[in-house]
């Protein structure tokens, strides 16, 4: 169970009424990130729970140890359609892959569905 992936669920949900999450898989440690995957789900309700999410994740057979998220809506509210997901789901990519404190535009989760943040190495 993870208290805060649910409760970000619920709120990020009462606040779009549905929404796209934009998924990057990466596997991190302690200095960086490695992008592995991505893909796209929408979202339509908030009954989802961290298990349930993980075990979905998890499908990917990817190595992965941490999700960011990226919710996005359409304009006028609720999910994007596949065009556009797919279109903002490339730009969160190329964000990352160029620079990788970028996973801190959306939320951050490692497996256990804790919050993560990618902070700059001190000089």
């Amino acid at each position: 169970m993870s208290a805060a992936f649910d409760a970000w669920l619920r709120e990020t949900y009462a606040a779009t009424k549905g929404f796209t999450a934009l998924l990057l898989l990466v596997k991190t440690d302690a200095r960086t990130i490695w992008p592995l995957g991505s893909s796209y789900a929408n979202v339509i309700g908030n009954e989802l729970t961290w298990s349930e999410f993980r075990r979905l994740l998890d499908r990917s057979d990817l190595s992965w140890n941490a999700v960011a998220i990226f919710p996005a809506a359409a304009a006028a509210g609720g999910p994007l359609n596949d065009t556009e997901a797919r279109a903002r789901l490339k730009q969160v990519q190329d964000r990352v892959i160029a620079n990788h404190a970028a996973v801190n535009e959306g939320v951050f989760f490692d497996r256990k569905g804790r919050p993560l943040r990618l902070d700059p190495l001190s000089s």
